[in-house]
């Protein structure tokens, strides 16, 4: 009986056997139109156009030749939905048939890509898009947290990035589906729940490479939306450099691949010597430039002090040649009047010796006194005592004025000065009277010389150590 069932089995054939009669099958349909939406576009090194079309879950493999003609407008772009026509065959050695297409024509945007606008319009508008909303990438991050798939090659990129760059970064992986049903769900509650824990600088979140429809999770409103409330800044790593989503225009930092976006997050360890030695370069100028600007003030304030001192010199001398002057002429003056005064005694007392002459007398006696050299003198000293007093007054003054611009600048160069550096506790290490600034210059053995704030001491190294971003 088993004998008899074996014989009425059905006929078995070889998988060539096979695959040629589903191919005969299936080019016998013909020539065929099929409408549907441009996926996973690409122009091969030879010139052929392959694609694929899709409706809902369903795809369809397709090639335009080099040989057929080039669409005008030019080979369609995922998204785009196009009419074309050809004949259905298998690919030969495989169980997969698609369509080799003679003509394509273009129905306008996708269905996925006319949504994807619109939310990108209505997000712009809403606001998530803005520059001066964006945050700033922390310099030198300790904790990173990564949102994508566990098992693709971007989360292997983003860990070999890092640890070269820097290996005392901690890494911190949220595993999600990036792609298909769910996947929206599983990011956004990867950014929520880093951001509860709250103990990460900085999020990556990403994925590598794909089609439209493969990067769709991050095009989505949810992840728009998380990425815009987190209050940890984000960078977006999604797909090639060429593939935009919205998850890039929200981010505070777009970066072109999963590997770019662990090199922007970590600066090297060279990038931050460079940068440390650009900074003290700076400080050390404008610190010169600040010595050299208050000594050139100092100097300036005593060579105007000098010219006051000559200034006032010169005034004493003035006033010296004017009192000499005085005390020439009120000479000269008494000793005319006294002339006169003579020369009318004589007079009246050749005239008459009467009383009156003795009051003329009297009288121009009188008049002479008020021209007495004393009474004068007098006068102008009192004169040249209160100018003396106030020229005095005025240089204790500046004087005093000058002192404190330079007790002042005194301070201000002793706050300057190396020695209040040390006063504070620190030291300079010399080695064969080298400055040391980096322990890398030291190895085990070398003799150095140690400056303290008073003294110093001679020592041997007997071990060097680095800072931990060093």
């Amino acid at each position: 009986m088993d004998k008899d069932l074996f014989l009425q089995r059905e006929p078995v054939y070889t998988v060539k056997q096979l695959s040629l009669l589903i191919k005969n099958s299936v080019e016998a349909m013909g020539y065929v139109h099929v409408r549907g939406e441009v996926s996973n576009a690409h122009l091969s090194h030879a010139g052929h156009f392959y694609f694929d079309l899709r409706e809902e879950n369903y795809s369809l493999a397709a090639v335009l030749f080099k040989s057929r003609t080039r669409p005008p407008e030019g080979f369609p772009k995922d998204g785009e939905k196009v009419e074309i026509s050809g004949r259905l065959t298998t690919y030969e050695g495989k169980s997969q048939y698609q369509i080799i297409a003679d003509v394509i024509l273009r129905k306008g945007i996708g269905e996925l890509r006319e949504a994807v606008e619109k939310l990108k319009k209505k997000l712009r508008e809403e606001g998530l898009f803005e520059e001066s909303l964006k945050k700033s990438l922390p310099l030198l991050p300790r904790r990173i947290g990564i949102v994508t798939s566990p098992t693709g090659a971007a989360i292997m990129d983003i860990i070999r990035t890092i640890r070269r760059r820097n290996s005392s970064v901690h890494l911190f992986l949220y595993p999600v589906r990036v792609q298909g049903e769910g996947a929206e769900d599983e990011i956004t509650r990867g950014i929520v729940a880093f951001n509860r824990w709250g103990k990460v600088d900085v999020l990556i979140v990403g994925r590598g490479g794909g089609s439209f429809e493969d990067l769709m999770a991050f095009n989505t409103e949810k992840v728009a939306r998380a990425i815009f409330s987190s209050k940890i800044p984000v960078i977006s790593a999604v797909g090639h450099e060429i593939d935009f989503t919205i998850s890039d225009f929200v981010a505070d930092l777009r970066a072109a691949t999963p590997t770019a976006a662990a090199e922007l997050v970590i600066r090297s360890r060279e990038e931050l010597r460079e940068k440390i030695d650009s900074i003290s370069k700076s400080l050390i100028s404008i610190l010169r430039a600040l010595v050299n600007r208050r000594r050139r003030q100092f100097l300036e304030l005593e060579r105007g002090l000098r010219y006051a001192e000559a200034g006032f010199l010169n005034v004493f001398r003035d006033y010296d040649r004017i009192y000499e002057r005085l005390i020439n002429s009120l000479s000269k003056v008494l000793e005319a009047r006294r002339r006169g005064l003579s020369f009318l005694t004589m007079n009246l007392l050749r005239i008459s010796p009467t009383g009156r002459a003795a009051k003329r007398v009297n009288g121009l006696r009188e008049r002479l006194m008020e021209y007495s050299p004393g009474l004068r003198m007098s006068a102008y000293k009192e004169k040249l005592s209160s100018l003396k007093e106030k020229s005095d007054r005025a240089i204790l003054q500046r004087f005093d004025s000058a002192n404190r611009e330079i007790e002042k600048f005194q301070a201000q160069l002793r706050m300057l000065s190396p020695f209040s550096v040390l006063e504070r506790g620190y030291s300079i290490v010399l080695k064969e009277s080298k400055i040391v600034k980096d322990s890398t210059q030291l190895k085990r053995g070398d003799e150095i010389n140690v400056k303290l704030s008073r003294g110093g001491f001679i020592a041997k190294v007997k071990g060097n150590w680095t800072l931990p971003f060093d």
